[in-house]
């Protein structure tokens, strides 16, 4: 029976905190195992796909990227030596193709690698784009309000003098009545 190991190892193995572990795990669609009180176990295989997409991340590929890469890590043969576990993602991956057509093979996972970071660099521009749209967007929100409470500020000065010279008007109306009463 193969070796499972606990969240806490895992993350002592991997360097990977526990919430991105399992964050990965639902971006990624992985598939890890539970025991019977359903606490989440981690084989050496598993543990190995976990440095594998953290080399990767290092490298700047995108989960998506990763996760289009999945099924080239998954195809390596686990027989490989524990010394093997730290070597580099990308290293891995290309052990893990098939000796018939290897060199046609890594020309192939190399360009499909060059095209998951093009997408990945396309991927930061539009997640750039969108976030400097979202800060004008939103200072032109703030403008427009602070421009709204000026105009209502203004507003409430205006009301509040044309309501002091209607009081006033009224006194002035008032006493003129009392003197017109009093000299009659």
């Amino acid at each position: 029976m193969e070796k499972c190991y606990t969240v806490a190892e895992t993350v002592k193995m991997t360097g990977v905190k526990s919430y991105v572990l399992r964050y990965w795990e639902d971006e990624l669609d992985l598939h890890i195992g539970r025991n019977e009180l359903g606490h989440r176990y981690y084989t050496g295989e598993d543990i190995q796909l976990f440095l594998n997409i953290k080399e990767l991340k290092n490298r700047g590929l995108q989960l998506r990227a990763i996760h289009d890469l999945l099924p080239k890590i998954a195809r390596r043969d686990m027989s490989e030596p524990k010394g093997e576990a730290e070597a580099s993602g990308i290293q891995l991956l290309e052990s893990a193709l098939p000796d018939k057509n290897k060199k046609q093979d890594e020309e192939m996972f190399k360009e499909e690698l060059r095209e998951s970071v093009k997408e990945t660099e396309e991927d930061t521009k539009i997640l750039e784009f969108q976030e400097i749209m979202e800060r004008l967007i939103t200072q032109e929100l703030h403008a427009k309000k602070e421009g709204e409470d000026r105009w209502r500020s203004l507003d409430e000065t205006i009301r509040r003098q044309q309501s002091a010279r209607k009081e006033a008007a009224a006194a002035l109306d008032k006493r003129g009545k009392k003197k017109s009463k009093a000299h009659k």
